[in-house]
């Protein structure tokens, strides 16, 4: 197949998984406030603290796009004389690097989560996490989820939310045993077969066990899981910047303390980040930027949900805050870098503020 044509091939995969994909990126259905403040935690990926050069999103994404274009080069036939494995090769390792990524895992199970009602969490598979055998040593070394055992969690939320495709589109893509025999450097390849050297896998397209891949069936499954990555990161990238609606607005957050939240954003209108602003002068802030992830009096409850630390609590309350001493006024601090303030509004609805 010429490179034309393998364009063309996965462009049409891609169109398929993101026709999968697409309903979890669909904010219509967070009405409220608290349920736009959850779905805005899951795209920002709230987390703790971070300098620049942290994040393994951004290397994995630069990885995933070299390697790919790495396997689209034509090879030099004296330097490469099999140029056609040297292809396959890389696009084996990028194929157990993309299915080993974390975060794609994070956000889509964070997603459906939310479409059942629950809330963000900073790791949704925390209860999958098993202690080591303890070899010395006062606590136990912890050993995460393998991406096999993610998805079968993912597979039982996507059931939850009503959508079981994505689920079934994730178990498409994923193959224990190849990954297994490419990151075991327990395999060989022939001019038409990928070998296993031990142990076997149900084969997809012959429905046996067998310890041999054919090559066209090798390669269905990597270009599958880099159409199904190409297709997540697109409707990620595009969600982010969906919010622009919400640019310079404040919304009423808390009825009970009276917060008031506000989106940040970067100077590409992406979603970055969130701030809320409580009457007792106090603020809570978290953003996420290349030059790291910083925040200000937020912390995660025990279930990873995201919460606040709102400040001082008055001797004695009033009837507007559990934040406001009775017979005082609520103070809402400047937002930062402008001479306005935000406030309450009185119809509970959100409001612009020119920021200029």
């Amino acid at each position: 197949m010429n490179q034309a044509a393998v364009r063309e091939d996965r462009t049409d995969r891609i169109s398929y998984y993101a026709n999968i994909l697409n309903p979890i990126f669909n904010t219509s259905i967070f009405n409220t406030t608290d349920s736009l403040f959850e779905i805005v935690c899951t795209l920002v990926r709230a987390s703790g603290i971070q300098d620049a050069g942290w994040d393994p999103w951004g290397e994995s994404r630069e990885a995933m796009d070299d390697l790919f274009n790495l396997a689209m080069l034509e090879l030099p036939p004296e330097k490469f004389p099999r140029a056609e494995r040297t292809n396959l090769r890389l696009a084996l390792l990028s194929y157990c690097h993309v299915t080993e990524m974390d975060f794609p895992y994070v956000l889509v199970a964070n997603l459906l989560n939310l479409r059942t009602g629950k809330k963000y969490k900073m790791n949704p598979f925390d209860h999958l996490t098993r202690p080591q055998k303890k070899k010395g040593g006062l606590f136990p070394k912890l050993m995460p989820p393998s991406p096999g055992r993610k998805i079968l969690f993912i597979k039982e939320l996507a059931k939850e939310a009503k959508l079981p495709l994505v689920g079934q589109a994730f178990e498409e893509i994923y193959d224990n045993d190849v990954r297994n025999a490419v990151y075991h450097s327990d395999y060989t390849l022939t001019d038409k077969e990928f070998r296993i050297r031990s142990g076997t896998r149900l084969s997809r397209t012959k429905k046996h066990f067998t310890p041999v891949v054919p090559l066209d069936e090798l390669s269905d499954i990597i270009s599958n899981a880099f159409a199904f990555y190409s297709a997540l990161f697109a409707l990620y990238d595009r969600c982010l910047k969906s919010f622009g609606d919400f640019i310079d607005a404040f919304l009423p957050y808390d009825f009970h303390y009276k917060g008031v939240l506000q989106l940040l954003f970067d100077t590409d209108n992406s979603l970055i980040g969130f701030r809320v602003y409580w009457p007792n002068g106090t603020i809570g802030e978290y953003k996420r930027t290349k030059q790291g992830c910083s925040g200000i009096n937020f912390q995660f409850d025990p279930d990873g949900s995201v919460n606040f630390f709102v400040g001082l609590y008055p001797a004695k309350h009033g009837n507007f805050s559990l934040l406001v001493e009775e017979g005082a006024k609520p103070h809402y601090v400047n937002v930062p870098g402008a001479n306005v303030a935000p406030h309450w509004p009185g119809d509970l609805k959100p409001y612009k503020l020119n920021l200029n």
